[in-house]
């Protein structure tokens, strides 16, 4: 439906846009991706990547950012049985790329797949593949290899050398080749350039010695073939290449270090530059550039390593293009990973780790803070929940002077840095060049989820047609005052506690220790406030210094090492943080110093000290994560100890709370029914009083029951109508005692006060009857006049008459006990349903499931968070207050009859 615009909300109407950030856990479905032997990914579209992988059951299968969806990521099938190889190729000229797949011992290769054409969603229904086979059906398909005008594919067979097919891609002609020095082994191949000729980079086994060749292909008019093979010091394990700025590629082959071969000035021969290494074995090389800035990734078995020569250097803040770092840990615990391929992409690439089942990783550097970023994937057939910690924002919209709609009505939003974001549980990846927008329904309100793993987070902007300027979200500004106001000296910090009451810093930290890491972490604090408000103040230099042993982390040590010259690794902050802090078992001395603008820090490790400048909210946030860490505070306390915890035992209390309340208050209701019932009794009985008080003789309905039988100590026997027991010894029984369990005893009870009602109706009918009977006599035999006798005819008919008002009235309310009796049994009766029924019991630590547990657990959750938010603690935090609570439910229906 399409709103007028005459209805819609504008710049004129005052709009005021409230907001509330807040460090919680969420749950998201989740199930992550079963990546296995090969891993490839594509950069098709601003911050949308296209990953490409083998599963488990080596199918290839494609992953696509969509965002908006459930995960974020929709999953397409790519082959219908196993792959043996795969490759992509981009071709960065023509904005396109093709996929190349060894299946069924076939080559497969799709056409070219336009970036601006193609609707990527339908991908797998919509691409079309060639195949080709090679010369022999003996001769089995190995591995495959793509560029941007040719096809490559190696093939083996018993007894025979290893060859290769050329495929002009063009037009599908296929030439074998054999190897050099009849080898029998391709390890690895790939087609390039090299010395301004096309060719192929083979890497192959003669015996046990392994070579590094460059082939080009036979020149069309000599017939000629040019070789370059690239020598080093050790044997090569694997290689990749990086096209050059020239056209021809540069070759890094990896052993137990990195060798860079790039085409020399003369054109005639290579140039050989050994990069700095000390991780062991390489198995895997991968290399990404962006004009003259280069990273090499290499897979070790003691993980993903990274290097980069943009050097940074701290004396200009600026960056050195051509000097290499050394090899930095990115993750420990990666088997497999893929560089990002694309126009400008450097430093993006995903990673896969068995540790814990598999799980595909997704890492990238931020260009503005340099920090780097990580965000395990999943998909959108969801198979499991996970708990995430994440800064979460409720934004809401309104307007104090129009009565106008929002719906329809679009918001965009950045952030200073790129950042994964749910938006009402949709996935969605933001940064500084990259917007997304979300439509706004009926109520004008949204909530963004932003998952971290540690207390920073970007800073968020959100712009409007109908916004009179650009709104800013600072996500961590509640968590960061919270934090200064719980640690504001190292007193504070030595005495600060988790919600489980144990202490959040070891015992025995030493006190100096305490007080210079809470006089680093207000200074910077105030530094970051400064930096987020409208007007920044001019502040006074600070400066502190402080050196803890990392082996030892309680221990203050003497002196800070700023004596000491400076061993400059280039690292940037972001590359420390993901990186070297983590390994860090010397000491390490701090040096924070307030600069202009922002903070200056300085940290030493061993004989390497580091130095930055840090101006962004998020970098001080990061920074103060680590200060935290430093003396064995890690995120996940640091977690419990600042955030907004959904405490599920507190739920549970609220839930029972309400559930014995509910309880108390329909019992409370029938007894008040039993008071009602006598007032009345009372009332009717003065009446007949005046008409025939014998009727009142009778003996009282109420106490007419069945005499109880021997032996039957049921407290459930007489509840409805045992007021007197309410009062006096029953309200101190526990509750289950007081309840019916059964409609089978509702019933009885039901029928054990009818049936006495009843019998007193009918005795004062033969009461009345025979008094009538006997006046009419008296007529008879002349002792009493007619209109006497009619006197007493009425007086005895108006008589029984408030006497069966009286007993309907009682039979009415014994029937609305009866009825708000089997309302309970209802409400507290189990529901006995095979797998959920476990389920509850398992996740309320042993309730039954009812319909009254229930409705009360869903009136628990937001009530205890709510209360929370506003109160800083559950609602029945202690036994005393929930007691007292479930009491008043007592008197929930009391009526004051007097």
């Amino acid at each position: 439906m399409n709103i007028d615009p005459r209805h819609r909300i504008s710049k004129n109407d005052q709009v005021k846009v409230d907001f509330y950030s807040e460090l919680m856990n969420n749950y998201f479905p989740e199930s992550t991706i079963q990546a296995g032997k090969d891993i490839q990914s594509l950069m098709i579209g601003t911050d949308r990547p296209l990953i490409f992988y083998l599963d488990m059951n080596d199918h290839l299968q494609a992953i696509l950012r969509s965002e908006g969806t459930d995960s974020g990521w929709l999953k397409l099938p790519l082959s219908n049985g196993a792959v043996k190889s795969f490759e992509i190729e981009f071709n960065p000229e023509e904005k396109s790329f093709q996929i190349a797949k060894v299946e069924e011992n076939k080559v497969w290769v799709s056409g070219q797949i336009k970036l601006k054409r193609t609707i990527f969603e339908k991908l797998d229904e919509n691409i079309h593949w060639d195949t080709l086979q090679p010369d022999s059906p003996s001769e089995q398909i190995d591995k495959v290899s793509i560029g941007t005008d040719h096809l490559i594919y190696a093939t083996s067979g018993k007894g025979k050398d290893a060859q290769y097919y050329l495929v002009e891609l063009a037009t599908l002609e296929q030439i074998p080749y054999t190897l050099p020095e009849q080898a029998k082994t391709i390890l690895h191949f790939e087609l390039g350039n090299f010395l301004f000729t096309n060719g192929v980079f083979l890497l192959y086994k003669v015996g046990q010695e392994k070579s590094l060749l460059y082939q080009s292909f036979p020149d069309p008019d000599y017939n000629k073939k040019t070789q370059r093979r690239m020598d080093c010091d050790e044997s090569i394990n694997c290689f990749a290449l990086l096209e050059g700025q020239d056209g021809n590629h540069i070759v890094y082959a990896a052993g137990k270090n990195v060798h860079e071969f790039e085409m020399s000035s003369d054109e005639s021969e290579f140039e050989l530059t050994t990069l700095p290494s000390n991780a062991g074995d390489i198995h895997k090389i991968r290399v990404a550039g962006n004009g003259e800035e280069r990273s090499v990734w290499t897979l070790h078995d003691s993980g993903l390593h990274y290097r980069t020569n943009k050097f940074y250097d701290p004396q200009t803040t600026s960056y050195l293009i051509g000097k290499w770092t050394q090899p930095l840990i990115m993750d420990a615990n990666a088997n497999q990973f893929s560089c990002l391929k694309g126009d400008g992409v450097r430093n993006q690439l995903f990673s896969v780790s068995t540790k814990h089942g598999s799980e595909l990783t997704h890492l990238w550097q931020d260009g503005v803070t340099t920090l780097w970023n990580r965000h395990k994937l999943s998909v959108t057939t969801a198979d499991s929940l996970k708990e995430i910690e994440s800064y979460s924002v409720h934004v809401r919209f309104s307007s104090p002077t129009a009565i106008k709609t929002f719906a329809q009505q679009k918001v965009e939003l950045t952030s200073d840095s790129h950042q994964y974001i749910y938006i009402n549980s949709q996935g969605y990846q933001i940064g500084p060049n990259h917007k997304v927008s979300v439509e706004l329904g009926l109520a004008p309100e949204f909530t963004i989820i932003c998952p971290v793993d540690d207390i920073s987070a970007s800073q968020i902007y959100i712009n409007a047609d109908f916004l009179e300027k650009e709104v800013s979200i600072n996500l961590t500004e509640k968590v960061l005052d919270r934090l200064g106001e719980k640690v504001k000296n190292g007193k504070d910090l030595g005495k600060a506690e988790r919600p489980n009451g144990k202490p959040l810093v070891a015992a025995g930290t030493d006190t100096k220790t305490l007080d210079k890491a809470a006089e680093a972490v207000q200074q910077m604090l105030n530094t970051a406030k400064n930096l987020g408000a409208k007007r920044p103040k001019a502040t006074a230099p600070m400066r502190t210094e402080f050196s803890i042993n990392m082996g030892q982390r309680n221990v203050l040590m003497a002196g800070s090492g700023t004596g000491i010259s400076i061993i400059q690794p280039g690292i940037t902050l972001g590359d420390f943080l993901n990186s070297v802090w983590h390994t860090a078992q010397d000491v390490v001395s701090f040096i924070i110093e307030t600069v202009e603008n922002g903070i200056r820090v300085v940290i030493k490790i061993g004989k390497e000290i580091f130095d930055w400048v840090v101006r962004t909210v998020r970098e001080i946030a990061g920074y103060i994560q680590k200060i935290f860490e430093a003396i064995a505070v890690f995120f996940k306390d640091l977690f419990e100890f600042l955030a907004f915890l959904f405490d599920w035992d507190a739920i549970l209390a609220t839930k029972n709370a309400f559930r014995d309340f509910t309880n108390e208050a329909i019992i409370s209701l029938k007894s008040e029914i039993g008071n009602i019932r006598s007032f009345i009794d009372k009332a009717l009985e003065k009446e007949i009083d005046k008409f025939s008080p014998e009727l009142n003789q009778l003996p009282s309905a109420i106490n007419m029951g069945e005499p109880p039988k021997e032996n039957s100590a049921d407290p459930r026997a007489n509840w409805l109508n045992s007021k007197k027991d309410f009062v006096s010894g029953g309200e101190d029984k526990p509750l289950k005692e007081r309840m019916p369990s059964e409609l089978s005893d509702v019933l009885e009870d039901f029928v054990n006060q009818a049936k006495p009602i009843f019998a007193q109706l009918g005795e004062g009918f033969l009461s009345q009857v025979s008094i009538i009977g006997d006046a009419f006599k008296e007529v008879v035999q002349g002792n009493m006049d007619f209109t006497d006798f009619l006197k007493l005819l009425l007086q005895k008919f108006a008589g029984f008459g408030l006497l069966l008002v009286k007993s309907i009235i009682d039979l009415l309310l014994s029937a609305l006990e009866a009825l708000i009796g089997a309302a309970q049994v209802g409400l507290n009766k189990a529901w006995h349903i095979p797998l959920i029924s476990d389920i509850y019991r398992e996740i309320t630590k042993g309730d039954e499931l009812t319909f009254l547990d229930v409705m009360c657990l869903f009136i628990a959750i937001p009530t205890t968070v709510l209360y929370k938010i506003g109160e800083g603690e559950a609602p029945f935090g202690n036994a005393k207050t929930k007691e007292e609570f479930v009491k008043r439910g007592r008197t929930a229906f009391q009526l004051n009859l007097n």
